[in-house]
């Protein structure tokens, strides 16, 4: 049996606008009956509430993320004076490994306003900027404070945002 003449073929052409008709209409289907379908590869309807707010929770914490470490870009490059290394690229690829880290504590979803905990995570960002071999003005002391008041700013902005959302979901209750 030659399988690119079945699939070509006038027959099978014609029922594909069925197939598509009837997979739409199991997912609705699902969808109103609250039916969960589980697959390997897809999951149609059986979503709860809650989950549906927890997934909000998540991306606005990571598109909050994003916009705070992507506004440091500039800061960072304020501190050298004259052409930076590699057209800035090599800073861009810092803020990215510590985006990454950062949507890591979102996911992991146990973030707190603790000394101890943000102490831990100003270790793990220290770390990764240290293994990227940064520039002499990136291992002052000062750009040091300045990376831990920075932590500290996206932890409480993360906790602030899930604070918002947690509200909303209760009055929607």
């Amino acid at each position: 049996m030659d399988w690119a003449t079945v699939f070509t073929s006038a027959e099978f052409l014609s029922r594909i606008p069925s197939i598509i008709l009837l997979i739409t209409a199991v997912a609705i289907l699902c969808k109103i009956l609250g039916i969960k379908i589980r697959t390997e590869h897809i999951q149609i309807g059986g979503e709860s509430r809650e989950t549906y707010y927890e997934r909000t929770i998540v991306r606005e914490q990571t598109r909050a993320a994003k916009g705070f470490i992507h506004a440091l870009e500039q800061k960072c490059n304020d501190l050298i004076e004259g052409e930076l290394p590699y057209g800035g690229y090599k800073t861009k690829y810092i803020l990215e490994l510590v985006y990454d880290c950062v949507v890591d504590w979102i996911t992991y979803n146990h973030l707190e306003n603790s000394e101890a905990y943000i102490n831990c995570k100003c270790n793990e960002i220290d770390s990764i900027i240290y293994q990227s071999k940064p520039l002499e003005p990136f291992k002052t002391p000062e750009f040091q404070e300045r990376v831990h008041r920075w932590v500290k700013e996206v932890i409480e902005q993360m906790i602030a945002v899930r604070t918002v959302y947690k509200k909303q979901m209760e009055m929607r209750k």
